[in-house]
This record gives structure tokens, sequence and C-alpha cells, in this order.
């Protein structure tokens, strides 16, 4: 018989965000870009290598998304109660901008693994991942 190692965490501490998003030109914007998904190349992953999740790579400061507490090197885990931690970077951007003025994350990061940890501003080289999306 097999012995069986559990080699992942199956908890994570998530923090739940609602951003309203602003009209600009008459589009919806949510003002952060993402990066990442199971279609790209998970080992450029500045923030938690061979992580193949949806981050957020940029927000526009007093946007919609800093204003609710969004933070560079934040890994979504679902967009209005969708999955997208094994989603493309294009299926995670669909539920992103559907045309509904608010918007329901689910997030982690590491400073909600370990409350003393001191955040830090992550400073991405333009360019760290292959594509970035702004929504």
């Amino acid at each position: 018989m097999a012995d069986y190692v559990n080699t992942f965490e199956s908890e994570v501490l998530c923090e739940c965000i609602e951003i309203v998003k602003d009209v600009q030109d008459g589009n919806l914007i949510l003002g952060f870009a993402i990066g990442g998904g199971i279609d790209q190349d998970a080992s450029r992953n500045p923030f938690v290598p061979n992580d193949s999740g949806i981050f957020v790579t940029r927000v526009c400061p007093d946007g919609p998304a800093d204003k609710c507490g969004l933070k560079v090197g934040d890994k979504i885990l679902q967009v209005n109660g969708y999955d997208v931690t094994m989603a493309t970077q294009k299926q995670a951007k669909k539920k992103l901008i559907k045309n509904q003025r608010i918007v329901r994350l689910k997030v982690t990061r590491a400073s909600l693994a370990n409350a003393e940890l001191v955040e830090e501003s992550h400073s991405m080289p333009k360019d760290q991942y292959r594509q970035q999306e702004y929504i």
C-alpha cells in the first residue's frame, strides 16, 4: 500500500473585495491589470514562482481597485463567485469586464497568511509577465 503525502496547502486565507467600477468615456473600469493564467509561463511569475494563477500586476493610483484595497501581487481566486484558479488570462479577463457595475473578488496575499508580515510594495520590472491586461 502506498503512502500519500499532501504536497500543497489545502487551506488559504483570503479577503473578499468589492469594487464599484468607475465610468470613463462610457466604459466601466476597475483600475488594475492582471497577469498569469494557465496559458502563461508560470516560471516567469514574479510573485509566486511556478504558480499559474491570476495575479494583480498593476493598480492605478486612486482608481476603484486601489480605493478598495486591492494590491499588486494579490492572487485572484474568484470573480463574482467564479473560480479562476485554473483559468486562462482571457477567461479571467472576460469575467472581470462583464457589463456589471460591481465586481466581487476573493483574493489571497502573503500578508494574510502571516499577519505579522510587513506588507511591501512589489515593484515589477516593465513587461515581467509576457502579457498584462488592464481592466
